[in-house]
C-alpha cells in the first residue's frame, strides 16, 4: 500500500502509514473486543435461557409425573368404590338375645361353637346371618368373617358367628345382651370386609 501526500517527506509518510495501520488495528481490535463481548453476552444469555427451559421442562415433567400419580390414585379409589358398591348387600337388620326362646336350648353357644357370656353379649359384636348368605348354602359369608353393617345407630363392624332360622332371607340379627330394647332397620346393607377377614 502506497500513500502519496504532496509536500510530505518519506519519513512523514511512513509515520502516517504507521499511524493509519495502528488506527486500523485499534479499530479491528476494538471491534474484535466488542464482538467478543457481544458474543460472550449472547452466550451467557443463551445459557440462562437454556437453564430456564431446562427448569421449565423439569417442572413440566414433575407436574406430569405428579399428575399421573394422582390419576393412578384416583383410579384406585374409584375401583375400591366400585368394589365396595358391588360387594354391598341389602338386608333387614334385627336383633336377638341369647335366650332359649330366641335361639336353641344352648343360648350361650353360637352356631360356629363360640361360647359367650350372656350378660356381656352386646360386647362381642357378633351377628347371626340368614342361611342364604352363608357359603355352605350358596352365599358369600363364612363363620368368622367380618362385615360392615350400615344400619343407622347400629352401623359398624361385626363378626359372623351364628345362623338364623331357615325362614329368613337376606337378614341379619345382631347379638344383644338381654334387656336391650328390640329394633329393626328395613333399609340396611352389609358388606364383607375382605381385608379384615382374609388377614386374621
Amino acid at each position: 500500500m502506497s500513500i502519496y501526500i504532496i509536500g510530505v517527506s518519506k519519513v512523514q509518510r511512513e509515520k502516517v502509514k504507521t499511524l493509519v495501520i495502528f488506527l486500523l488495528c485499534c479499530i479491528f481490535v476494538s471491534h474484535s473486543v466488542e464482538k467478543k463481548e457481544v458474543i460472550d453476552d449472547l452466550k451467557e444469555e443463551n445459557l440462562f435461557l437454556k437453564r430456564k427451559v431446562t427448569l421449565a421442562d423439569s417442572l413440566i415433567l414433575d407436574t406430569t409425573i405428579e399428575g399421573l400419580k394422582l390419576a393412578e390414585r384416583l383410579a384406585d379409589k374409584e375401583k375400591k368404590i366400585e368394589e365396595y358398591e358391588n360387594n354391598k348387600h341389602q338386608v333387614v337388620v334385627t336383633m336377638y338375645h341369647p335366650v332359649a326362646d330366641q335361639t336353641d336350648d344352648t343360648p350361650n353357644i353360637t352356631a360356629d361353637g363360640s361360647v359367650i357370656k350372656i350378660s356381656k353379649a352386646s360386647e362381642y359384636r357378633y351377628v347371626a346371618v340368614s342361611r342364604n348368605m352363608l357359603i355352605r348354602y350358596g352365599g358369600f359369608l363364612r363363620y368368622g368373617d367380618y362385615v360392615w353393617v350400615d344400619a343407622g345407630k347400629k352401623s359398624g363392624v361385626y363378626q359372623v358367628r351364628d345362623t338364623m332360622a331357615r325362614r329368613w332371607i337376606n337378614r341379619i340379627d345382631i347379638l344383644e345382651t338381654p334387656g336391650v330394647e328390640p329394633y329393626k332397620y328395613n333399609d340396611a346393607s352389609l358388606r364383607r370386609l375382605d381385608y379384615v377377614s382374609e388377614n386374621l
